[in-house]
């Protein structure tokens, strides 16, 4: 009987350790990885796309990666022979052309940007048959069931053709710039303007402000939207080239009406440079935006452009330094957190000058180079363009040149590049 117990027990306990050598292993193999880059343009055996990719737009949990790409070696039976649109899952490593026809038949046309929803499921782009702006249109298509919707982009006399999409969390709302085609409309009032579209309902928002002839700012152009698609954010600008403060960022609150200009200068302040680049938060709370402009916050001596948080609520502006005071920081971008900004930065003791890609995490002012090369430091001669960044400030996603931000590569042509931090 003792034997039998015995055996039983050390049966027991054996049991018990190799379960806890299983989990052991378990925990082990599902440990983060350290922070590392990896290149997305790439085929699926892993070697270079064989043509410019950028335009990168990602998911809210940083899953999923949009971009734009010249290549035709991304995905097998592309034979357009013109810039499309891809989409990459990150986890799995896999790639699709996603600017196709509903039956997965070739895309009549060069597509010019996209933009992801939070969720991943849809994904907008403009495409073009011609070079002809006029024949710019916006598309949705459906990653799930393949369904392809085209937005109805006649909003007025003069006004038949758009781009630049940015899509609500779940895809219903889409903001956009729509572009003057003729010389028809309103005098003053035939500079692009932004919209938002509600893809159920077919209605149409006019966003940006009406200028009234004469106006010096006219146009309206780089549109972003908050997650419920009830604020909108975007550039309102002087449509030919000038000097000064030429150009502002704005914020419509869509069911009030209210619109809020976020570069707005202290009073008594007069704005001496322009806003670009801007951005409304997905809780539709703060807008950031890169700015000449030195009277927005005290101390502003750099001569260069800035990255500033507006407080949408408050009021409140703060300004983002680079480590180094002297240098500029600009193309701003907010997780959906509200928590976490991506900005490009340039040390100016560089004698190229190359942007680096920056998370400032907002709470603790902790930052962190998202754009690392291979040796640690900050990349060579070929900075980075336009980074995004996902909801909780894991992943960061930017275009670049450079040949040093992931092993063994070489200069070719730009890539889409996905910076992993945690």
């Amino acid at each position: 009987m003792r034997t039998k117990k015995h055996r039983a027990a050390l049966a027991a306990t054996v049991a018990a350790a190799t379960a806890a050598m299983a989990l052991t292993g378990s925990a082990a193999s599902a440990a983060p990885r350290a922070p590392h880059t990896e290149k997305a343009s790439v085929a699926p055996d892993g070697t270079d796309g064989n043509g410019a990719s950028g335009g990168p737009s990602l998911s809210a949990n940083g899953r999923y990666l949009a971009f734009v790409s010249d290549a035709d070696n991304l995905v097998a039976g592309d034979t357009n022979g013109t810039a499309d649109a891809f989409v990459r899952d990150l986890k799995t490593g896999t790639t699709r052309l996603a600017s196709t026809a509903e039956d997965g038949g070739p895309w009549d046309g060069h597509v010019l940007d996209v933009s992801l929803s939070a969720d991943g499921r849809y994904l907008a782009f403009t495409s073009n048959p011609t070079y002809n702006t006029a024949d710019n249109h916006i598309w949705v298509k459906d990653l799930k069931n393949g369904a392809v919707q085209r937005i109805d982009d006649s909003f007025d006399t003069g006004y038949e053709a758009a781009a630049g999409p940015a899509l609500s969390a779940d895809g219903r709302y889409v903001a956009l710039v729509a572009l003057h085609t003729s010389f028809e409309g309103p005098p003053g009032d035939r500079s692009s303007r932004v919209y938002r579209v509600d893809r159920v309902t077919g209605e149409t928002v006019r966003i940006s402000q009406v200028p009234g002839e004469g106006a010096w700012k006219s146009a309206a152009t780089r549109p972003s939207i908050s997650a419920d698609g009830s604020r909108v954010g975007y550039q309102f600008f002087v449509p030919y080239p000038t000097r000064g403060d030429w150009s502002d960022a704005y914020v419509r609150d869509v069911p009030s009406g209210e619109l809020f200009q976020a570069d707005k200068a202290p009073d008594g302040k007069v704005s001496d440079g322009q806003t670009e680049f801007p951005q409304v938060s997905a809780d539709g709370r703060y807008a950031v935006f890169n700015s000449l402009d030195s009277q927005l916050t005290p101390g502003d001596t750099n001569n260069g452009h800035n990255a500033f948080l507006r407080d949408l609520k408050t009021g409140k502006l703060r300004r983002i330094d680079a480590a180094d005071p002297a240098a500029s920081t600009a193309y701003p971008r907010l997780s959906a957190d509200s928590r976490y900004l991506v900005f490009g930065s340039s040390d100016p003791a560089d004698p190229n000058r190359a942007r680096q890609a920056y998370v400032r995490d907002l709470r603790t002012g902790r930052t962190v180079l998202a754009s690392p090369s291979v040796q640690g430091g900050p990349s060579g001669s070929y900075g980075v363009s336009f980074p995004v960044i996902d909801r909780h400030g894991r992943q960061v996603a930017f275009s670049s040149s450079a040949a040093d931000l992931v092993p063994g590569d070489t200069y070719d042509t730009t890539h889409v590049f996905v910076r992993h931090l945690r």
